[in-house]
């Protein structure tokens, strides 16, 4: 009987073209127009175009032989000094950062510019930054890295504060490759000490990897965020559907004559419960398969997934008993109408399906959690995040309370077959 019941529903949603729609179409429509408008795809090419302006007042020939003559006269042997010329050559500051990382790595981010005059480029509020080689401080810096003497010249950089993002864009650059050189200086001090090969300093002007957060964690891009956000949000017009179709059983003495056929009322119910929980499954199913295949949004942890989709399925399946028995008791299919042309507003707007909250209010980000749709979304994310299966434990154990609550709430609701 109970079989019958849920087959039934199936057959009823299939014939309806418009929840069809609401549940499949809307949804993924709005998963493509956000994801485009507020980012995009993650795997498209960025550019940004911030002008830098570089002054280089040496010359890397000239400070090579006045490097090699200073060894000279350090009485280093030829043999010696041949490798470390080389290493030299390949590890000079402003052809690495500039010529390599700024002009070949970063060429759709930075706009280099050739500049002799410092005061006119500080003056030209076009550039983000300018970037400053005194003259011997290839020499200075080649000392320091294979002959661990002091340094006295640092390269010079200048910000503009009025460019904001694409300075700070510039800083990050300088600060991470020069965090690389002191790297790789380490590495050769290292390497002399031990009478070794000098390291390779190829990869010290690549710009290569995945992108992180700064916790680690991977970043959802527009199209995963949206993909959730929505998701998560029509999954709770599956509830109207399920509670309006049985009201409309109600009004058409359907359900009565399903209780002529002793049918215990809570088998009725319980078909609603198995009904709603299978429709929102295979509906969030269908929603994150078309955003795999299409914007190429990939669950890391396929378990972690599929137990938040269950156990948010759950909760949207107490969610539909409860507003069947509100319908049933009050007689009336308002409290259903009321719940998907208001309260699904309530519940995706508080969620975070338009606003990821944790960007913008830890407050709201809180009180998110505590929704169904909220805490699904959250364990969605970190699933996407890179997390597994015990990151959402907390997750899985608020939509698993929120569903028995539903349920124990409904119980009492529910008429008996003496009320109807």
């Amino acid at each position: 009987m109970l079989r019958a019941f849920i087959k039934k529903d199936l057959l009823h949603l299939l014939r309806d073209k418009k929840e069809v729609l609401i549940l499949l179409a809307m949804p993924f429509v709005l998963i493509t127009i956000l994801g485009f408008a507020l980012g995009g795809n993650s795997g498209d090419e960025v550019t940004l175009n911030a002008q830098v302006a570089v002054l280089d007042q040496g010359d890397l020939q000239t400070e090579l032989e006045q490097f090699d003559e200073w060894m000279q006269s350090e009485n280093i042997p030829d043999q010696g000094r041949a490798p470390i010329l080389e290493a030299a050559e390949q590890t000079s500051l402003p052809e690495l950062l500039v010529d390599t990382v700024m002009k070949e790595e970063l060429q759709n981010l930075l706009n280099v510019k050739e500049e002799t005059d410092l005061d006119a480029a500080l003056a030209n509020d076009e550039y983000a930054g300018v970037l400053q080689f005194s003259e011997g401080l290839r020499l200075e810096t080649w000392k320091g890295q294979f002959f661990n003497q002091e340094t006295t010249k640092e390269l010079q950089l200048y910000l503009n504060e009025d460019k904001g993002l694409e300075a700070s864009i510039i800083s990050d650059v300088v600060e991470d490759f020069t965090n690389q050189i002191r790297l790789q200086t380490v590495l050769t001090q290292e390497a002399q000490q031990t009478n070794q090969a000098f390291p390779s300093f190829e990869n010290v002007a690549e710009v290569t990897g995945e992108t992180v957060t700064v916790d680690g964690k991977v970043p959802v891009d527009s199209f995963g965020y949206f993909a959730v956000g929505m998701s998560t949000m029509f999954a709770l017009y599956v509830v109207s559907f399920v509670a309006g179709y049985a009201y409309y059983e109600k009004a058409t003495f359907v359900y009565d004559r399903i209780l002529l056929t002793n049918t215990n009322p809570w088998m009725y119910a319980s078909s609603k419960w198995f009904s709603a929980v299978l429709i929102c499954f295979l509906q969030l199913c269908a929603l994150y398969g078309l955003a795999a295949l299409i914007y190429q949004v990939i669950w890391p942890d396929l378990l972690g997934f599929l137990a938040i989709t269950l156990f948010f399925s759950f909760v949207v399946g107490s969610m539909a008993v409860l507003i069947t028995a509100l319908n049933y008791r009050f007689e009336t299919q308002r409290v259903s109408t009321m719940f998907s042309g208001f309260l699904v507003s309530v519940f995706a707007f508080l969620g975070g399906s338009f606003v990821p909250w944790n960007e913008v209010s830890d407050t709201m980000f809180t009180i998110a959690s505590f929704t169904p749709n909220g805490a699904a979304l959250q364990g969605y994310l970190k699933i996407l995040s890179g997390g597994e299966l015990a990151t959402v434990t907390g997750n899985l154990f608020r939509l698993a309370v929120v569903s028995i609550g539903l349920l124990l709430i409904a119980i009492p609701i529910f008429p008996k077959r003496r009320l109807i």
